[in-house]
């Protein structure tokens, strides 16, 4: 067999009653890990007086509410009263404060008692409950005062909670006020009553809190609006900072030329616009049948002259203007032999002539370009 370290000891007579409900004799010390890990919120105990101390520390140091009620231990007699078995049933039935732990000194005929109280409002057979109660008694069999007691608990003092536990009336639908029952009466807990529904509408500290979250959530949905709204807005911003930032940037120096690269070509001077040219204008109907055929050119009078000047040759002189003409020198020299002519000054002569007359094209083509 194997040995456990620190084995986990229940109360005496411990048994689970219903969900989140639990009976059984009084805690001592050893059965502290054992409820700890029940997690209890409350704890009833049905016992003359406080025992021991340990106790009340444990269920100070677990948070665990404790109700004392004091009940004498039963020697030939039931030493409950109705009210108390009323008040260990509105705690047993109310979901608030569950997990419940609730015990007497030995976890059998006080708590017994209480927890057939509990079957009969849970409308089980009387034989059913009975049967359950003698499963924790030691001598195995129910005192005649205890039979009475059970069958006369018409629930004096009762006032359930609302809402009660589920398990209590499984399957029965719950109305708006009152027990699950014809008439809202108990059928054998006649005096049992249900607490009336929680209003609707909160009151003091709930509507104080429901206020401030409200305001929470009114407080994060601008928080994220005006987020969403800078978000829009960020990019136009960065946008026109970046043009602000351009427009401050000073210009590049321009690098000194070098002869033969591309800053010299950058550096000339760019040649003058070239003179406007004459819009071609579309033809008029009489004019439609001369489309395909090409306009002669049309030089003015002055271009005309100038071209045939080199060709007629210099203008005769009038007659009578400087008087006679004089002889044509002779051909011959002194001695009578010929002289030889200077075959340089006229071809000189005769390519002045052409300049003059092309640089005198050129000025009345510009003069008709400018006067058009």
């Amino acid at each position: 067999m194997v040995d456990i370290v620190n084995p986990l000891i229940p109360p005496h007579r411990f048994e689970r009653v219903q969900s989140q409900v639990y009976r059984g004799g009084y805690p001592r010390r050893r059965n502290f890990r054992f409820l700890r890990r029940l997690r209890l919120r409350t704890m009833v105990s049905l016992i003359p007086g406080d025992q021991d101390s340990a106790l009340a520390e444990f269920c100070a140091r677990e948070g665990i509410e404790r109700t004392c009620i004091p009940v004498d231990s039963p020697k030939e007699n039931v030493t409950l009263t109705e009210q108390a078995v009323s008040r260990c049933l509105e705690l047993m039935a109310d979901p608030r404060v569950q997990p419940l732990y609730i015990h007497c000194l030995d976890g059998s005929n006080v708590t017994g008692v209480v927890v057939m109280c509990l079957r009969k409002l849970q409308l089980w057979r009387v034989a059913s409950l009975q049967n359950e109660y003698l499963r924790f008694e030691q001598d195995g069999e129910i005192i005649p005062e205890e039979s009475e007691f059970v069958e006369m608990y018409a629930g004096a003092g009762l006032v359930l909670p609302n809402p009660y536990a589920d398990w209590l009336w499984p399957g029965r639908q719950r109305p708006a006020d009152g027990l699950p029952f014809k008439g809202g009466v108990h059928p054998v807990v006649p005096l049992a009553k249900l607490q009336p529904a929680p209003s609707p509408a909160p009151h003091g500290a709930e509507q104080q809190q429901q206020q401030q979250q409200q305001q929470q959530q009114q407080q994060q949905q601008q928080q994220q609006q005006q987020q969403q709204q800078q978000q829009q807005q960020q990019p136009p911003q960065q946008q026109r900072q970046q043009q602000q930032q351009q427009q401050h940037q000073p210009l590049p120096e321009a690098s000194p030329a070098l002869p033969g690269s591309q800053g010299a070509a950058a550096a000339a001077p760019l040649p003058p616009p070239p003179p406007p040219q004459r819009q071609a204008t579309q033809p008029t109907d009489g004019a439609q049948q001369h489309q395909g055929e090409e306009e002669p050119a049309v030089v003015s009078d002055a271009a005309a002259v100038a071209v045939a000047a080199p060709e007629a040759g210099p203008l005769p002189e009038p007659a009578g203007a400087k008087g006679a003409p004089e002889p044509a020198p002779s051909s011959r020299g002194a001695n009578g032999g010929p002289v030889a002519s200077n075959s340089n000054s006229s071809s000189s002569n005769g390519g002045n002539a052409e300049e003059l007359a092309l640089s005198a094209l050129i000025e009345a083509l510009a003069i008709e370009g400018l006067g058009m």
